[in-house]
């Protein structure tokens, strides 16, 4: 009997859009993420093709979620998200049951443009965001004293506490002020990235010292930590259909992070930790289902 939204759901286990959750639910081979990233024009997954699969921790989830997926046999058929293929054709993902015992319960075992189902399913609803009023007060709710990127605040890292709060939360306010922020998606919450200058503003399209991540909180945003600015790209090109649509001052960050792609990064986003590691591994790669 095919399993019901609640099973496919429950196979996630407890984490939430997560990478690590994409590799509880199933299991990925490298032969079809490479075949995934060919058929895509051409762009930077990082190290591990982490950014690649965070997109399809996203997708994926909210595609079953949604109940946007359709059967073709026993084969589970949905979208690769909102990715197209380098003729501009949607691209679709085929996932059928483990057969290997006490492994990922789904396996990925078709990549391609046209599945062989009567009907095509909808890339799923990525929802709304909260309404970003740069009105708002913007609090900072981390702890700068502890944070280990307190080195990169420069000058301020000498001063009080309460002056390195001050010019952040200015910084974020001025960045807000000029349509800076980029959505983001984590564990469930939307909020937006926000960069912040701390030495210059002379060039908005350069990687900024820190981005703060921010959620709206009421008539708040909140700042609960700050983040080297190249673990902002995974979260962010989750939520987009192509790179070119993120803004200047991530993509400038992203490249410093990954040029020659030499220690290439491999962070996702904070508080996922072992999001690099490699997915648990079935002993044989099912047939594609025709």
């Amino acid at each position: 009997m095919r399993p019901t939204r609640e099973q496919l759901l429950a196979d996630f286990g407890d984490e939430y859009l997560s990478i690590q959750s994409l590799f509880q639910f199933c299991f990925v081979p490298g032969g079809r993420l490479s075949l995934l990233k060919e058929l895509t024009p051409v762009e930077e997954w990082g190290q591990n093709n982490f950014v690649l699969l965070k997109y399809l921790a996203v997708h994926i989830r909210l595609s079953i979620e949604q109940g946007r997926y359709v059967w073709n046999g026993d084969q589970v058929v949905l979208t690769a998200g909102r990715l197209f293929s380098t003729k501009g054709v949607p691209l679709y993902l085929g996932l059928v049951r483990n057969s290997t015992p006490n492994e990922n319960p789904w396996v990925l075992n078709w990549v391609g443009e046209r599945p062989s189902t009567a009907e095509l399913p909808e890339p799923a609803d990525l929802g709304e965001w909260p309404l970003l009023d740069v009105r708002n007060e913007v609090v900072i709710a981390c702890d700068l004293a502890a944070d280990e990127r307190r080195l990169q605040l420069g000058a301020l890292a000498q001063t009080p506490l309460v002056v390195q709060s001050s010019a952040i939360a200015g910084a974020v306010h001025w960045s807000l002020h000029r349509g800076l922020s980029v959505r983001q998606i984590h564990g469930g919450g939307r909020g937006y990235f926000v960069p912040v200058y701390l030495s210059s503003r002379d060039d908005l399209t350069v990687a900024p010292e820190l981005v703060a991540p921010v959620q709206v909180q009421s008539n708040r945003l909140v700042v609960r930590t700050l983040l080297d600015p190249h673990v902002a790209y995974s979260p962010a090109r989750a939520v987009v259909e192509r790179w070119e649509q993120i803004p200047t001052w991530l993509l400038d960050a992203w490249d410093q992070a990954t040029e020659g792609n030499e220690g290439s990064p491999t962070d996702d986003e904070p508080g996922d930790e072992d999001e690099g590691d490699e997915p648990k591994r079935a002993e044989h790669e099912p047939e594609d289902d025709e």
